[in-house]
C-alpha cells in the first residue's frame, strides 16, 4: 500500500482541522497510541481516523491489523501525531490569529478538497484491455494527425506500460470534469478591472 507524503499530509490536516478521532472519541478507555501535549490519542480514535482517511473498512482493517502493514501504520499515526502538534503550537503562538496565515491555510484546505473530490471522479476498477486498446488506439491516432506515426511500437509491444498512462488520462479528465462542475454550479464574476487574463 503506497501512501504518498504530500498528499497524507494535506489529508491529515482536514482531519485535524476537522476535529477528528481524538475529541470524537475522548471519553473512552481503549489503550493510548500516542499523546500530544498531553492530549491522549486512543486506539479507538486513531481507528476511526484510519477509517475516515480509507473511507474502505477492509484498507483500513489491513492498515491497522496486518503485522506487515506495522510501519506504515506508524508512518500514519505519526504523520497525525505531527499536525496535531503542530495545531496546538500555532495557537499557542497565536498564528492561528494571523490574517496570512488564515488565508494560506483556507487555500491549502480547497486545494486539498479539489484534489479529492477529482479523485472521486476517477474509475476506481482497473483499465480492462478494451480500455487500453482504446486508449492506445486514440494515441495513434493523434499520433497520425501529427504526422508523427512512423516507428509506433505495436499495442502488444506497449500493453503493459498502458495503465498508468491510461489512469493519468482519467486523472486529467476528472479535473476538467470537476472544473466545469466548479463553474457551473458557483459561478464566478469578476468587475471588469479586476478580471484576470488567466484563471490561476
Amino acid at each position: 500500500m503506497e501512501m504518498r507524503a504530500a498528499r497524507m499530509m494535506g489529508i491529515c490536516g482536514l482531519l485535524v482541522l476537522g476535529a477528528l478521532g481524538c475529541s470524537r472519541v475522548s471519553k473512552d478507555h481503549s489503550v493510548v497510541v500516542a499523546s500530544v501535549g498531553g492530549e491522549k490519542i486512543t486506539q479507538t480514535a486513531f481507528s476511526a481516523m484510519v477509517n475516515d482517511y480509507f473511507g474502505d473498512p477492509a484498507k483500513a482493517k489491513d492498515l491497522l491489523t496486518n503485522p506487515k502493514m506495522q510501519e506504515q501504520r506508524n508512518q500514519f499515526l505519526g504523520t497525525l501525531v505531527n499536525q496535531k502538534a503542530l495545531m496546538q503550537f500555532v495557537k499557542l503562538d497565536g498564528l492561528d490569529k494571523d490574517p496570512k496565515a488564515r488565508i494560506e491555510v483556507e487555500s491549502a484546505i480547497a486545494n486539498a478538497y479539489f484534489q479529492l473530490e477529482a479523485e472521486r471522479l476517477v474509475a476506481k476498477a482497473e483499465p480492462t484491455d478494451a480500455d487500453l486498446k482504446a486508449f492506445y488506439d486514440d494515441y495513434v491516432l493523434q499520433a497520425k494527425a501529427a504526422n508523427q506515426a512512423a516507428g509506433l511500437p505495436t499495442f502488444e509491444q506497449v500493453k503493459a506500460q498502458l495503465p498508468g498512462a491510461w489512469k493519468r488520462k482519467q486523472q486529467q479528465q476528472a479535473r476538467e470534469a470537476l472544473l466545469t462542475q466548479l463553474n457551473q454550479k458557483c459561478p464566478v464574476v469578476f468587475a471588469p478591472e479586476y478580471r484576470p487574463n488567466q484563471m490561476p
